[in-house]
């Protein structure tokens, strides 16, 4: 792993959030200012693209890959305790002649999906997204649901893709979750639209 962060604030200064207070997702951030509401710019280290990450948000640093500036993946996750809900955001960056169509497919494999993805496209990208629901949990105890927002983002001007998987539970399942799906679906439309390749 290359660490090619710059944001050197000492803890103390730093605002109180996780992803501020947290070295390795700090390395990632382009500021400690907020760029929305509840969100910081992040810019990963292949320096293809940045992307919002909430405030709340760790990177997991056991499961960053990077393999110069063609290929990389990351995850992050978050907790809304007031709702009694996880979520977590897994990411696969590829920059090769191919990528729209092996990066889908990587995505599809990875995530078992198994319907149509519906496609759209602005001015700058192309976007693939579908969504699912599976199961997780061990053998003898209950399964736990976990629903899945999935997306795919090609770049226009550029070979370059990313793949994002957005899932969300319920943390605690002896409890209630209040999960708003709409409001989910926004959420994880806010972060796909929020990533910005460089020419």
């Amino acid at each position: 792993m290359e660490n090619s962060g710059t944001n050197k604030e000492t803890k103390t200064e730093l605002p109180d959030t996780i992803a501020a207070q947290d070295e390795f997702t700090r390395s990632f951030l382009v500021s400690t200012d907020e760029v929305a509401e509840g969100h910081y710019a992040f810019k990963t280290w292949t320096e293809a693209y940045t992307m919002w990450i909430p405030t709340a948000a760790k990177l997991s640093e056991g499961f960053y890959e990077k393999r110069e500036k063609h290929w990389e993946r990351f995850s992050y996750a978050w907790l809304d305790n007031e709702e009694n809900l996880s979520y977590g955001v897994f990411a696969q960056f590829e920059d090769r002649p191919d990528s729209e169509k092996m990066g889908l497919q990587h995505l599809t494999d990875y995530t078992k999906f198994e319907g149509e993805y519906s496609k759209s496209e602005d001015e700058n990208n192309i976007y693939y997204y579908g969504k699912s629901v599976y199961e997780t949990g061990q053998e003898q105890e209950e399964k736990i649901p976990v629903y899945s927002h999935i997306g795919f983002i090609k770049h226009k001007n550029s070979d370059k893709a990313l793949g994002i998987l957005f899932d969300h539970h319920c943390s605690d399942w002896t409890t209630n979750c209040n999960a708003d799906t709409k409001s989910i679906e926004d959420h994880f439309w806010k972060l796909v639209k929020s990533v910005k390749f460089e020419d």
